[in-house]
């Protein structure tokens, strides 16, 4: 990647800046600085652009994200690498743009090295000279692929559902699912067969990107238990992964077929009818051998359930259509519930099968009397297609619910036509009355799915943006605000691991339950997906609305959910938003919101926290820090620097801490502070834990090598570490694969990992080190929470006193009387007390005489590289 120096960004900004007239060098240097290190460190692309459009200099992301380097796109367009569907979209944003003055944002795809599209969002404006000319163009690039995928598979999920709303014939819903599954599984080709029980055969019934032969060939296969993936996923009723068509045995009498169209695996399930009976099979082909992953097995789910409302929505409708030509042939001009009426609706006759179908006698329903069966708010509609026939001379249709004898209600459809007199006055009505009970109850359970979650029974996201979008559009001066709240279940993931899906659906189901019970009935809830929930407050006075609400729902999840003598964690962490006023969009609030929830959930989780603007900054700048700990570990800047430990009472050395730097190829070794963020994140944490054992135990390995008296060497442990039930495990691998002791090895944990949602995780790792020989520490003893609950409850061998205390040790008499109190409380438990932090000689001796056992800081040795410890231990004579 180019170096600033040689596409001097900062300079011609600086020249495009001084043609407006700008400040002084002063100033503009300071801007320069600004907007070189916004280039670095922004997750956004920023970039900058000449009058036509040529680029100036575009952010380091570029490389990374579209794998072109940026110097290839200098004194270029980039317009040519938008996707040709969506240029005439930004065109006309950009001119719009032009002719406003105002900045402008678009979202359009754009092709990367490797020939693919993907979805970004950009936010530009252009820069005028003092003559209104165009001087420059400036802005960000966002990748925003992952979302948009998102929406498509909502969007593609709600387009099947409608189709199968709308009676469009099945197998036209069926390739349509194949495709959608497609969409999700590139790789794979997606086949669904039809199982016909009387035959026991499975019969075609969508398969639009494998060959037609193909598809005729396998048309009518049996069902058994070595009849392919198909026939024995239909006859085990359960799924079945061939990894290899051109070995495993099920393939023998289709393998030469297969292999003679590319198709070397298979993976098929069954799909079931609410009763439990085999409906069809799901399969996908793949055209290499290959198992299917857990994520393609999690995303044929929704295709299996949907593929199931299709298969019974036909099969309800043909029973419907066998149903109703049975009536046409048998009882053609004398329905199964025939009735006459008088000009003004008063029933004069009806079928005696009326009684048998409704309970109702006849005579209850002559006259008016079959008008007060109508359900009360079927009614309205009733009377007005009522008077819409007299009006039209249209025959009468209409659908409503009728009160049967035992109080319960049932749809019915109603078809009626008038016979009329000269002066076309109604002199008769004849019609005739059907039960559409269940096809009204399938067509409701359809739009139902198609908006809410199917475990919890909430509103889904779809249907949460919808009303979150008429919330705000309906903001007036006397209901000006709209809250928001978002919410995690803190500790889902654990209780799936430890107890199964079960429970945690059961949680899932529990935690929904609760937020009904202290939700208003204005106020929509909703599963956002996984375990996030959310919940909409329309018509709010302001902020302590929200506050309140958020109150009652973490006072609401204190409780336990108790399952089979098991108690199941409720709590959450919650984040509230609130928009005030017009114009803000589903997207800004719904981010604040997130914004807020993640501030809650890194304070410590089962809190609430209401936005405010410094989260956005913090976001920004925790994104910029986990941006630089990836590009650290990518590069392998990060090193471990050793500081000395030393026995007060002797005078020796004890070992060292290895605290992490890394190297920055400009600025030189830098602090962890800088990317401290990214130890509270659980795959980057990880990494970098494993990149400092690396380093140490290759040093520990050549100093003990060499012969030298080393020590333990002390490593810091972030709760993202943890979070993982494998970390003592992968510890214990590693020091034998170094051929090292566990003896040389001391592990040091701050309180704070003891309140991290994996604290389950984290006692049995320490207890699990400590049993093969490996000291536990307590770091920063005393700024904590119930620090001696975690003496009494974890294997802890040492306590290290933290700085703070030991620099007031000279001058503070309540850090004096701590330090005192915390080496008598290691004197009586039989640990060892670090003082941390000594930099002056009174506190090294003040420290002996209370008979502290070690010390380090800046008196006895700064943090040292691995190359200086082996010239520093020969050096030392004690202190």
């Amino acid at each position: 990647m180019q170096r600033h120096d040689d596409i001097p960004f900062a300079s011609a900004y600086g020249r495009a800046r001084e043609d407006l007239h700008l400040p002084q060098r002063k100033e503009r240097s300071l801007t320069e600085s600004l907007y070189r290190y916004a280039f670095e460190l922004s997750r956004q692309i920023p970039w900058m652009a000449d009058a036509e459009g040529n680029v100036i200099q575009v952010g380091p992301g570029w490389a990374e994200w579209i794998g072109q380097q940026p110097e290839e796109l200098v004194g270029k367009g980039w317009v040519k690498l938008v996707h040709p569907d969506d240029l005439p979209r930004l065109v006309e944003t950009r001119r719009k743009s032009l002719a406003t003055g105002e900045p402008y944002q678009c979202e359009y795809r754009i092709r990367t090295a490797d020939g693919t599209y993907r979805w970004c969002r950009s936010s530009s404006a252009a820069g005028r000279d003092e003559t209104g000319a165009i001087a420059f163009w400036y802005g960000t690039t966002e990748d925003i692929h992952d979302r948009k995928d998102a929406e498509q598979t909502l969007q593609g999920h709600a387009r099947v559902l409608e189709m199968v709303a709308a009676g469009q014939p099945v197998g036209e819903i069926l390739a349509a699912l194949c495709r959608l599954a497609e969409e999700r599984i590139p790789e794979a080709r997606c086949s669904i067969l039809l199982y016909n029980p009387e035959s026991n055969l499975l019969r075609h019934g969508a398969a639009p990107s494998l060959p037609a032969a193909y598809c005729a060939a396998i048309d009518g296969v049996g069902v058994g238990p070595t009849v392919g993936s198909c026939g024995t996923a239909a006859h085990t009723r359960s799924s079945v992964i061939v990894t290899d068509i051109a070995t495993d045995p099920l393939w023998s009498k289709w393998r030469d077929l297969a292999l003679s169209y590319g198709l070397r695996a298979c993976w098929s399930k069954p799909v079931f009818s609410r009763s439990g009976e085999v409906l069809a099979t799901l399969a996908l082909y793949y055209d290499e051998p290959r198992a299917p992953t857990q994520a393609e097995i999690e995303r044929m789910d929704a295709v299996q359930h949907l593929a199931a409302l299709a298969i019974e929505r036909q099969r309800d409708d043909a029973a419907l259509r066998e149903s109703e030509e049975h009536h046409r042939n048998s009882v053609e001009l004398n329905p199964q519930i025939s009735w006459t009426a008088d000009p003004q609706g008063d029933l004069l006759d009806i079928s005696s099968r009326w009684q048998d179908r409704t309970g109702i006698s006849v005579s209850e329903a002559e006259g008016s009397g079959w008008s007060r069966a109508l359900h009360p708010e079927d009614r309205p509609n009733a009377l007005r297609e009522w008077s819409r026939s007299i009006a039209t001379s249209e025959p009468l249709d209409v659908d409503y619910r009728l009160r049967m004898a035992d109080g319960s209600y049932r749809w019915f459809r109603s078809r009626a036509a008038a016979r009329r007199a000269e002066d076309d006055s109604v002199v008769r009505w004849y019609g005739t009355v059907e039960d559409i009970h269940d096809r009204k109850l399938t067509e409701e359970t359809l739009r139902w799915a198609a908006h809410h979650d199917d475990l919890t029974g909430l509103a889904n996201r779809r249907l949460f943006r919808e009303r979150l979008q008429r919330a705000l559009d309906a903001a007036s001066e006397a209901h000006p605000a709209t809250g928001l709240l978002v919410m995690d279940l803190d500790h889902l993931k654990q209780i799936n691991d430890r107890f199964g899906h079960d429970a945690g659906d059961d949680l899932l189901k529990e935690f929904a339950h609760r937020l009904r019970s202290v939700a208003r009935s204005t106020d929509t809830i909703a599963r956002l997906g996984g375990d996030e929930f959310a919940v909409m407050l329309p018509g709010i006075a302001g902020e302590p609305d929200i506050v309140a609400m958020a109150d009652e729902i973490l006072s609401r999840m204190q409780e336990p959910l108790k399952r089979d003598g098991k108690l199941l964690d409720c709590r959450a962490s919650i984040g509230g938003a609130i928009s005030l006023g017009f114009g803000m969009s589903p997207e800004e609030l719904q981010k604040q919101a997130d914004l807020a929830l993640y501030r809650s959930k890194t304070s410590g989780r089962g809190s609430f926290r209401m936005f405010v603007t410094t989260m956005r900054e913090e976001a920004q700048k925790n994104a910029s820090a986990l941006e630089v700990a990836t590009s650290a570990l990518a590069s392998d800047w990060i090193v471990p620097f050793y500081q000395p430990k030393m026995i007060l009472a002797a005078g020796t050395l004890n070992g060292f801490e290895a605290l992490l730097r890394w190297h920055h190829p400009r600025n030189g070794i830098q602090s962890p502070e800088k990317i401290a963020p990214a130890f509270n994140d659980t795959e980057l944490g990880t990494a970098i834990g494993e990149r400092m054992r690396a380093c140490i135990f290759r040093d520990l390995r050549r100093w003990r090598e060499a012969g030298l008296p080393i020590g333990r060497i002390a490593i810091n442990v972030s709760a993202a570490e943890f979070r993982r039930d494998n970390y003592a495990e992968r510890v214990i691998d590693e020091l034998r694969h170094a051929d090292l002791p566990a003896s040389c090895l001391e592990v040091e944990v701050t309180e704070s990992v003891f309140l991290d949602s994996g604290a389950g995780y984290v006692e049995r790792a320490l207890r699990a080190l400590s049993a093969e020989g490996v000291t536990i520490a307590l770091d920063d003893f005393g700024t904590g929470y119930a620090s001696l609950s975690h003496l009494k409850r974890f294997p802890v061998d040492a306590i290290k006193i933290d700085r703070t205390f030991v620099s007031g040790l000279e001058t503070d008499a309540g850090d004096a009387a701590i330090v005192r109190a915390l080496l008598s409380l290691g004197r009586n438990l039989g640990i060892e007390v670090v003082a941390e932090g000594v930099e002056t000689a009174v506190q090294q001796s003040l420290l002996q005489r209370l008979s502290c056992d070690l010390v380090q800081g800046y008196r006895i040795g700064r943090p040292m590289p691995a190359e200086d410890v082996p010239s520093f231990i020969a050096s030392w004579t004690g202190m």
